[in-house]
Protein backbone atom coordinates (compact mmCIF):
# COMPACT_ATOMS: atom_id res chain seq x y z
CA UNK A 1 0.00 0.00 0.00
CA UNK A 2 1.34 3.56 -0.65
CA UNK A 3 1.15 6.31 1.45
CA UNK A 4 -0.75 9.40 0.23
CA UNK A 5 1.49 12.36 -0.66
CA UNK A 6 1.53 15.39 1.15
CA UNK A 7 1.76 18.19 -0.50
CA UNK A 8 4.54 20.69 -0.26
CA UNK A 9 4.11 24.20 -1.06
CA UNK A 10 6.96 26.58 -1.43
CA UNK A 11 8.79 29.01 0.94
CA UNK A 12 8.82 32.79 0.56
CA UNK A 13 12.18 34.21 0.98
CA UNK A 14 12.75 36.60 3.64
CA UNK A 15 13.27 40.19 2.61
CA UNK A 16 16.98 41.68 2.91
CA UNK A 17 18.36 43.85 5.19
CA UNK A 18 18.17 47.90 4.22
CA UNK A 19 21.46 48.83 2.35
CA UNK A 20 22.69 45.23 1.21
CA UNK A 21 23.77 43.90 -2.04
CA UNK A 22 20.49 41.77 -2.09
CA UNK A 23 18.40 44.81 -1.18
CA UNK A 24 19.68 46.80 -4.11
CA UNK A 25 19.48 43.85 -6.46
CA UNK A 26 15.39 43.09 -4.81
CA UNK A 27 14.81 47.12 -5.73
CA UNK A 28 16.05 46.59 -9.61
CA UNK A 29 12.82 45.73 -12.18
CA UNK A 30 12.66 42.46 -13.46
CA UNK A 31 9.97 40.72 -15.92
CA UNK A 32 8.48 37.32 -16.45
CA UNK A 33 7.65 36.86 -20.06
CA UNK A 34 5.06 34.12 -20.89
CA UNK A 35 3.05 33.43 -23.93
CA UNK A 36 1.16 37.07 -24.74
CA UNK A 37 2.95 39.16 -22.89
CA UNK A 38 4.95 40.06 -19.80
CA UNK A 39 4.61 41.33 -16.09
CA UNK A 40 7.04 43.91 -15.03
CA UNK A 41 7.64 44.93 -11.53
CA UNK A 42 10.84 45.25 -9.01
CA UNK A 43 12.25 41.80 -8.63
CA UNK A 44 11.30 41.98 -4.71
CA UNK A 45 7.86 42.06 -5.66
CA UNK A 46 7.67 39.39 -7.91
CA UNK A 47 10.20 37.01 -5.73
CA UNK A 48 7.55 38.00 -2.88
CA UNK A 49 4.83 36.50 -5.04
CA UNK A 50 6.34 33.75 -7.15
CA UNK A 51 8.72 31.31 -6.63
CA UNK A 52 10.58 32.47 -9.72
CA UNK A 53 13.00 28.99 -10.21
CA UNK A 54 9.19 26.65 -10.52
CA UNK A 55 7.69 28.58 -12.89
CA UNK A 56 6.84 26.01 -15.78
CA UNK A 57 8.75 28.37 -18.39
CA UNK A 58 7.84 26.87 -21.96
CA UNK A 59 10.58 25.92 -24.42
CA UNK A 60 8.26 24.60 -26.93
CA UNK A 61 7.34 28.46 -28.52
CA UNK A 62 4.55 28.83 -30.87
CA UNK A 63 5.89 28.81 -34.59
CA UNK A 64 4.64 30.97 -37.01
CA UNK A 65 5.41 30.98 -41.32
CA UNK A 66 6.83 33.93 -42.63
CA UNK A 67 6.19 34.84 -46.63
CA UNK A 68 8.63 36.86 -48.38
CA UNK A 69 7.23 38.12 -51.22
CA UNK A 70 8.87 38.38 -54.94
CA UNK A 71 10.66 42.18 -55.64
CA UNK A 72 13.59 43.53 -57.23
CA UNK A 73 16.06 45.46 -56.05
CA UNK A 74 18.44 48.02 -56.52
CA UNK A 75 21.53 48.75 -54.73
CA UNK A 76 22.58 52.04 -56.28
CA UNK A 77 20.90 54.55 -57.61
CA UNK A 78 19.76 54.48 -61.33
CA UNK A 79 21.57 50.79 -61.40
CA UNK A 80 20.19 47.44 -62.57
CA UNK A 81 17.85 45.69 -60.71
CA UNK A 82 17.82 42.40 -59.64
CA UNK A 83 14.84 40.10 -59.07
CA UNK A 84 14.44 38.17 -55.84
CA UNK A 85 11.94 35.41 -55.88
CA UNK A 86 9.56 34.86 -53.20
CA UNK A 87 10.20 32.05 -50.27
CA UNK A 88 8.36 31.07 -47.09
CA UNK A 89 10.22 29.78 -44.03
CA UNK A 90 8.95 29.20 -40.18
CA UNK A 91 10.21 30.84 -37.43
CA UNK A 92 9.94 29.88 -33.27
CA UNK A 93 8.27 33.07 -31.81
CA UNK A 94 10.28 32.82 -28.09
CA UNK A 95 8.68 34.81 -25.12
CA UNK A 96 10.35 38.55 -24.62
CA UNK A 97 9.90 42.11 -23.95
CA UNK A 98 11.35 44.86 -25.90
CA UNK A 99 14.44 47.34 -24.55
CA UNK A 100 12.95 50.56 -24.33
CA UNK A 101 13.45 54.05 -21.72
CA UNK A 102 9.82 54.31 -21.91
CA UNK A 103 7.03 52.03 -19.61
CA UNK A 104 5.46 50.11 -21.56
CA UNK A 105 2.41 48.03 -20.82
CA UNK A 106 -0.41 48.97 -18.57
CA UNK A 107 -0.64 49.25 -15.08
CA UNK A 108 -2.02 46.76 -13.29
CA UNK A 109 -2.89 45.79 -9.17
CA UNK A 110 -1.20 42.87 -8.03
CA UNK A 111 -2.74 41.96 -4.43
CA UNK A 112 -1.22 39.05 -2.39
CA UNK A 113 -1.24 38.66 0.86
CA UNK A 114 1.70 40.51 1.96
CA UNK A 115 0.60 43.56 0.11
CA UNK A 116 0.15 44.72 -2.95
CA UNK A 117 2.36 46.72 -5.79
CA UNK A 118 1.70 48.21 -9.43
CA UNK A 119 2.70 46.13 -12.16
CA UNK A 120 3.20 47.02 -15.90
CA UNK A 121 0.92 43.97 -17.98
CA UNK A 122 2.21 43.96 -21.86
CA UNK A 123 -0.09 41.19 -23.60
CA UNK A 124 -3.81 40.91 -22.29
CA UNK A 125 -5.21 39.70 -18.98
CA UNK A 126 -5.99 36.57 -20.69
CA UNK A 127 -2.80 35.80 -21.24
CA UNK A 128 -1.68 36.75 -17.93
CA UNK A 129 -4.65 34.80 -16.30
CA UNK A 130 -3.97 31.56 -18.04
CA UNK A 131 -0.26 32.22 -16.94
CA UNK A 132 -1.23 32.58 -13.37
CA UNK A 133 -3.23 29.40 -13.87
CA UNK A 134 -0.84 26.90 -15.39
CA UNK A 135 1.62 28.44 -12.73
CA UNK A 136 -0.10 27.86 -9.89
CA UNK A 137 2.84 25.76 -8.67
CA UNK A 138 5.02 28.39 -7.95
CA UNK A 139 2.31 30.59 -6.04
CA UNK A 140 3.15 31.52 -2.44
CA UNK A 141 -0.16 32.30 -1.58
CA UNK A 142 -3.48 33.82 -3.33
CA UNK A 143 -3.26 36.66 -6.06
CA UNK A 144 -5.49 38.81 -7.08
CA UNK A 145 -4.94 40.86 -10.21
CA UNK A 146 -6.81 44.05 -10.98
CA UNK A 147 -7.16 45.55 -14.40
CA UNK A 148 -6.63 49.19 -15.41
CA UNK A 149 -9.96 49.49 -15.50
CA UNK A 150 -10.38 47.99 -12.37
CA UNK A 151 -11.74 44.40 -13.23
CA UNK A 152 -10.78 41.65 -10.40
CA UNK A 153 -8.99 39.09 -11.61
CA UNK A 154 -8.51 35.67 -9.13
CA UNK A 155 -7.84 34.64 -6.43
CA UNK A 156 -5.18 32.62 -8.16
CA UNK A 157 -4.50 30.21 -5.83
CA UNK A 158 -1.58 27.74 -5.19
CA UNK A 159 -1.46 24.19 -5.86
CA UNK A 160 1.02 21.37 -5.40
CA UNK A 161 1.87 20.36 -9.02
Amino acid sequence: MTATPTPMFVQRPDPPAINTDEYTRWSKERSIAFNGGTLTAAYGNLIQTFSLDTIGFSCNPPTKNVTVRETTVTRVIGGASSPRTAYQYTKKQFNKKNSSLSAAGYPVRVVTSVGEYTARLTGSMEALATFMCDNGAALYDSVYIYSPRGAEYGPFTPTSN
